[in-house]
């Protein structure tokens, strides 16, 4: 699902401006904490980037290690990595956040990325959007900006860039929302569109991305996060703010989605 559904791509499409922009070193590690089936670490290494996979279930990480043997993936919870302190240059926390004690997650990316590492995530957006699609994935909570700036300033994360995805099918996604909440068979619509209908939707979310690279939509059903560890900072110390702006302007859940279906 993950490779051609609208909102996988479009969301893909923004996490690549994003690492483009802060052009990580060749040999520098990215870590795909909460990984789930592990698509996008086989999407990361097909890049060009060195990667490894992380996330709390092992089945998923099976059956990609079955198909791709050469991918670095380990079993493990996004709030104790199996990695030592200070040697990953960026982590992807890709709809994460909203399944576990945020504020641990953010605090051991803190630890494992090197002074100057960044961390790059995703998070289901506005809590008034909750519906039986959130406590069927497992979700705690959805997210404000403010919420979310709160979480990363106190993990001692200097926010780069912050911003909101599906502006343009926004009202499509709330006439779902409410679809779901009075005919039950609704609520697997934005997973499993039709062909011809993802394919129409996938049009609107590549112009969204698009013309997102010059304005800021005012709101969307997922928020996403470009933020920064103290190039001075040797651990994590949240009361340095000082990161440089030379790149840039909520694994392991308890219950986590078995696809990794972020949700819109």
């Amino acid at each position: 699902m993950e490779a051609g559904h609208f909102w996988f791509v479009g969301r893909r499409a923004i996490l690549q401006h994003w690492l483009r922009r802060i052009a990580l070193p060749a040999e520098g590690l990215v870590l795909d904490a909460g990984c789930g089936t592990g698509w996008t670490v086989r999407w990361l290494a097909d890049q060009g980037f060195r990667v490894m996979g992380v996330d709390v279930l092992s089945d998923g990480l099976r059956d990609l290690k079955a198909r791709a043997p050469s991918l670095a993936l380990v079993q493990g919870d996004a709030r104790r990595l199996p990695l030592r302190a200070g040697g990953v240059f960026a982590v992807l926390l890709l709809d994460v956040l909203e399944h576990l004690e945020d504020h641990e997650a953010l605090q051991e990316a803190q630890r494992v990325l090197k002074p100057g590492g960044w961390v790059l995530l995703s998070v289901p957006a506005f809590p008034w959007l909750w519906s039986a699609r959130d406590r069927e994935a497992g979700h705690r909570r959805r997210y404000t900006p403010m919420m979310l700036r709160s979480r990363l300033k106190e993990a001692g994360f200097r926010i780069i860039d912050m911003r909101f995805y599906m502006f343009l099918l926004f009202p499509l996604i709330l006439a779902s929302r409410w679809a779901g909440r009075h005919h039950p068979g609704f609520q697997g619509f934005e997973e499993r569109p039709s062909r011809w209908l993802n394919r129409l939707l996938l049009q609107v979310v590549r112009l969204e991305v698009a013309m997102g690279r010059w304005i800021r939509w005012p709101w969307g059903s997922t928020l996403l996060a470009l933020a920064r560890k103290d190039p001075l900072c040797q651990s994590r110390n949240p009361g340095l703010d000082g990161a440089s702006p030379q790149a840039g302007e909520d694994a392991g859940a308890p219950e986590p989605p078995s696809s990794k279906a972020g949700a819109p």
